[in-house]
């Protein structure tokens, strides 16, 4: 595939392959430099706009049968990339350019990716939990994107994980959500939350899956 000039401008290739070696060794990453800032800023804009324009939906837990609306577990609202604006368009262009390095250096064979924007209200959070949904191998790598310029550690919404789905012990990392941090995590492995905000939160999260589909059945589990 070849990339535009745009494209490749969007996207930190040395920031993608650390990441993307620490993803190996850990079953996550974080590094603060991969997608343009310039970028950065226009999609914390448009989230603003869509805030104050309430196009937002609460956010949900679980999938299909099993969905429900519990302010217990999360409290954010969200909003499902459509590629409708060019800021989402270069977003997920960059979103597959790491797609394809994750996949040349880990062979995950990862297929489809998913996204959206999430908005954590002062208070908001989401308790401890992992991405993937039991019995079903439907998300495989997890990405997110902080927003908010200038995030001070003393606002809260750090994001904590721990090292694998029987580790109860101390967390592995706690990660402020400034903006333009990029976080990676093995959506089966790694257990995380999100604490408690002490003002409005932002953020972009995205998950990639595998092609489930066999001659039998089709993967629909998006």
């Amino acid at each position: 595939m070849n990339h535009t000039s745009s494209e490749a401008d969007d996207f930190d290739s040395i920031a993608s392959d650390a990441a993307i070696a620490s993803l190996a060794e850990d079953g996550y990453a974080f590094v603060n430099r991969l997608f343009d800032p310039a970028l950065i800023m226009t999609l914390a804009a448009e989230l603003a706009a869509m805030e104050a324009a309430g196009t937002m939906a609460t956010a949900a837990v679980g999938r299909d049968g099993g969905l429900r609306r519990d302010v217990d577990i999360r409290r954010a609202a969200i909003r499902w990339f459509d590629g409708g604006t060019e800021a989402e368009r270069r977003f997920l262009a960059v979103a597959e350019l790491l797609r394809i390095a994750i996949n040349r250096r880990l062979f995950l064979g990862l297929f489809d990716f998913e996204c959206n924007f999430i908005a954590y209200p002062t208070g908001g959070f989401y308790g401890r939990h992992l991405d993937s949904l039991a019995g079903a191998r439907n998300r495989v790598v997890s990405l997110i994107v902080y927003l908010d310029a200038d995030w001070q550690a003393d606002y809260g919404g750090a994001l904590r994980l721990w090292s694998g789905p029987e580790d109860q012990g101390a967390a592995s990392a706690e990660i402020v959500p400034q903006a333009g941090r990029v976080v990676l995590m093995m959506s089966e492995e790694i257990p995380h939350e999100v604490l408690p905000s002490h003002r409005p939160r932002h953020a972009i999260a995205g998950w990639w899956r595998v092609n489930a589909s066999t001659g039998q059945r089709l993967d629909t589990s998006r």
